[in-house]
């Protein structure tokens, strides 16, 4: 049984170069003091390295070159590795908790229930997840999460989780609604089961498909609306390994020198391929977990 397990997850490719780039940067992400140890206190703070008007080029001693503020490139990409798992895995199952828990409870009961949660959902979904997030912060403010949390505002992190759920609602709902007129629970239901224990006992273990999707997709987009905030400005701390913020730096230099128009190309071409690289890895994660998971989609593929 597990090696048939193990082929499945092996003939997908799309799975496994997703599952190879995730781990890389897991593996960058736990070995980050190893590979840029903290030059301060506070491991995720970039240390200047003395003063200049302009990056300076790669070295032997920074060998990703520097920001114009002398930071290192190189530190702020491993470390902002963790910031982006910390913050991508807040958020989504932030999201999938909310989801689930009024999906399941909105595809069990029915009813005026269905109907008022269902309500609630499309209100949300009507609200684009970037005016959410300037409206939050217009109306109540910053409040930073510290630099041991990830350096992102509070507000940030709050809206990104409660302007989200509603796809793994959605997704709950139709699958307990299709689990609910099974005669497993049916037959709970005649020996006297209560709601709570055919909910946490019988439906949900059978109602999760989609979920994983969900959550791989979503771990990647996540990191994309949090370097798109930070690179306008609205979270982080300047000094915070963070890639939104490192590519908020680069902004004066993209277009280098009439002599050499990438001239300046070690201050935003790392971040900007670490944000596509762990978008990608995780958005094909998902796609192979669909594929697997799904049997429509693999008959269709292999059709």
């Amino acid at each position: 049984m597990g090696r048939r397990i193990l082929e499945r997850l092996t003939s997908s490719r799309q799975l496994m170069a997703g599952a190879l780039i995730v781990l890389a940067f897991a593996v960058v992400a736990l070995g980050a003091p190893l590979i840029t140890p903290p030059a301060g206190e506070d491991p995720y703070l970039m240390v200047s390295d003395g003063f200049s008007f302009t990056p300076k080029p790669p070295s032997a001693e920074h060998p990703l070159g520097t920001t114009q503020s002398q930071a290192d490139v190189l530190y702020g990409l491993v470390w902002g590795t963790r910031v982006a798992f910390k913050l991508s895995l807040i958020v989504a199952l932030g999201r999938a908790a909310i989801g689930v828990i009024l999906g399941v409870v909105s595809g069990y009961f029915g009813g005026a229930i269905d109907a008022i949660l269902m309500r609630i959902t499309d209100a949300f979904l009507a609200f684009p997840i970037m005016a959410a997030v300037l409206v939050m912060l217009t109306f109540f403010g910053g409040g930073w999460l510290g630099i041991h949390s990830g350096g992102v505002d509070r507000i940030i992190v709050l809206s990104l989780i409660l302007f989200g759920w509603m796809r793994y609602a959605r997704v709950m709902r139709g699958n307990v609604l299709a689990e609910r007129e099974e005669e497993y629970v049916e037959a709970a239901v005649s020996v006297g089961a209560g709601s709570r224990r055919i909910i946490f006992r019988h439906i949900l273990p059978n109602a999760s498909s989609g979920l994983f999707v969900l959550v791989t997709s979503d771990i990647g987009a996540v990191v994309v609306w949090a370097a798109v905030f930070s690179f306008m400005g609205l979270s982080g701390n300047d000094a915070l390994a963070d890639w939104g913020q490192m590519l908020s730096f680069s902004r004066d230099w993209i277009i280098g020198t009439a002599e050499s128009p990438f001239q300046f190309w070690y201050t935003y071409l790392p971040p900007s391929m670490a944000i596509v690289l762990f978008s990608v890895g995780w958005n094909l994660v998902g796609d192979g977990l669909r594929e697997l998971l799904d049997p429509r989609q693999g008959m269709a593929t292999h059709a």
